[in-house]
């Protein structure tokens, strides 16, 4: 069965049918089927279902409603979505937008962050560092930032996109489907004695090991000595494909050593497991390993982050991350379509490292410049991730007004982006 894990917190797929009863008396209303089932989930498998209050579930109508009624105050992610989309996406990568990460840098210019190959954008030739200058001819720099988030929300736009070699273009671009593509780039710096790998990992999906196992085996062929891992933006996915990044990176210096444990509430204390650096024929042996992260970096990039520190000379560049140390189990009902994720389980590293709710930081602070292109040198994060690796310093890395604040990311790629860190076992029916 895949593990999948997500922003720090991993969801585990149970058929409809394995989630207890509600023992509490229902009131004499109606109860909407998608709030009954999400409530049971909920009562069955939330982390902090002790502190839930008591609700009358005929007053919702929606399951996020009755959510945000009993939610943990620490918890920003438990949600629900169709089963079909989850399916799509946490399997297959498959799933519907732009196609692109949207920031607005400290000059409110309006920012491609990320493309993905296959997606409405990604087909246009659309790529990191261009500039949104104009959206259905209104010039971005007279909109707010609430205008332009429902411009987005359009199905269709009119762009003006400025390249990063100063060139102006116009497109009329309609979203559509994306299949993710979760190697954004990939490069091999060598400098003086030192190969150092470089990769932009945007999402751990079940779809993401072809494409991590592909980038690894150039990196393990080439010999690398270094690694520059960026999970900027990389807010979650799947325990498998988590897995399988770690044995990459760590498996040849520790192999079988435990890099995080899932602990779960008391009803299902025997779901709990450890999980352990395996070796595969492409892990590589590393010196060193720089983590660029930032506020958007979350779930399974920070369990895979807090489990590599124990074991791996590793150090951070960017910005705190998240702050995602729990994970989701995900109740599917085939019939009503819905797939219920609520916080489910915490995340341990071996050293006892958990409850990183305030995100884990960083040792050097740098700017996310998103001007230029992946792998281009005046990015502050590579540069200084470089030369950490070359010199033992980060140097001196001058500040940008392109620079993109962590608040300031506004589009996450897809209109379902992954913002958790997901496990599944018993998973809803078709979900292999």
């Amino acid at each position: 069965m895949n593990r999948i894990l997500h922003t720090a917190f991993i969801l585990l797929l149970l058929i409809a049918n394995g989630c207890k009863k509600d023992t509490q008396p229902i009131t004499s209303g109606t109860i909407d089927p998608s709030v009954k089932f999400t409530a049971d989930t909920f009562k069955d498998l939330y982390l902090w279902y002790k502190d839930m209050p008591a609700v009358d579930l005929t007053t919702f109508k929606l399951p996020s409603q009755y959510i945000t009624s009993v939610k943990n105050a620490k918890d920003r992610w438990s949600f629900t979505m169709t089963y079909t989309d989850m399916v799509n996406l946490l399997q297959n990568g498959v799933t519907s937008g732009w196609g692109v990460g949207l920031g607005l840098d400290a000059q409110n210019s309006l920012r491609i962050l990320y493309s993905y190959d296959n997606s409405a954008m990604g087909k246009a030739g659309i790529q990191r560092g261009w500039q949104i200058k104009a959206i259905n001819s209104k010039l971005v720099s007279a909109m707010t930032t609430s205008e332009i988030n429902s411009t987005i929300a359009n199905t269709t736009n009119s762009f003006t996109f400025i390249k990063n070699d100063a060139s102006e273009i116009n497109l009329q671009i309609t979203k559509g489907a994306i299949v993710i593509n979760s190697v954004l780039y990939s490069k091999i710096y060598e400098i003086a004695s030192k190969k150092i790998g470089y990769l932009v990992f945007n999402e751990f999906l079940g779809s993401s090991i072809k494409e991590l196992n592909s980038t690894f085996n150039n990196f393990s062929t080439a010999g690398i000595t270094d690694m520059v891992l960026d999970l900027r933006y990389n807010g979650g996915g799947t325990l498998d494909c988590a897995d399988s990044l770690v044995a990459m990176l760590a498996g040849k210096g520790h192999k079988d050593m435990i890099y995080n444990t899932l602990v779960y509430n008391d009803k299902h204390s025997n779901l709990g497991f450890s999980s352990t650096i395996k070796l595969k024929s492409n892990s590589v042996l590393l010196n060193n390993i720089v983590i660029i992260t930032s506020k958007s970096t979350a779930s399974a990039s920070e369990l895979v982050i807090a489990g590599l520190i124990p074991y791996e000379n590793i150090k951070l560049i960017g910005a705190a991350t998240h702050g995602k140390p729990v994970g989701m189990n995900i109740a599917g009902d085939t019939k009503l379509n819905i797939a219920v994720a609520p916080i489910s389980f915490r995340n341990i590293n071996s050293q006892g490292y958990t409850d990183y709710f305030e995100g884990i930081p960083v040792n050097f602070v740098a700017q996310d410049n998103a001007s230029q292109g992946w792998g281009d040198q005046s990015d502050a994060c590579l540069t200084a991730a470089i030369n950490y690796i070359s010199t033992g310093t980060i140097g001196y890395i001058p500040t940008t007004k392109s620079a993109i604040p962590p608040q300031k990311v506004i589009y996450k790629g897809s209109d379902n982006p992954i913002e958790n860190l997901y496990q599944m076992k018993n998973i809803i029916p078709n979900f292999k």
